[in-house]
């Protein structure tokens, strides 16, 4: 699997779930958040990558547990528990050319910010390579 597709993939699927029982304190509007990330790899150097996005989270995607989400088919969770001061989840996602991403995530909310951890371990044609990603966010106002 190529690496920068797994870093697509994952921040693809940073945060969200279909339904859970306590809403997350994520307040809506927008949101800017930065994630970097870093792979270690023994065949090849991979130099570390930071992603900016902008996006405006709604009050529905909170409810739904989209927040910070766009749907992969490529990924499935196989633990999750969310709460409202955050989240931690597993999960694994499968490139259809080959490989796979086995993730560990720790996520905190807190209203207006939230922070995060991801480690997880990305298999490959080139071996298996860890990564590590580090998550910030910032609500910046309204939509």
């Amino acid at each position: 699997m190529n690496a920068y597709r797994a870093l697509t993939m994952l921040a693809a699927s940073a945060v969200g779930f279909a339904a859970f029982a306590q809403e997350p304190n994520i307040n809506p509007g927008m949101w800017d958040t930065t994630s970097t990330v870093t792979i270690e790899s023994e065949q090849i150097p991979i130099p570390p990558r930071t992603n900016k996005t902008s996006e405006c989270v709604t009050a529905e995607k909170i409810a739904e547990g989209q927040a910070f989400l766009e749907d992969s088919d490529e990924c499935e969770f196989t633990r999750k528990d969310l709460r409202a001061d955050g989240m931690d989840y597993s999960m694994t996602c499968s490139d259809p050319e080959g490989g796979t991403v086995t993730m560990n995530a720790r996520l905190e909310f807190d209203g207006d910010s939230m922070s995060g951890n991801i480690d997880g371990d990305i298999e490959s044609p080139m071996g298996v390579m860890q990564m590590n990603v580090e998550m910030s966010g910032k609500r910046t106002g309204d939509c």
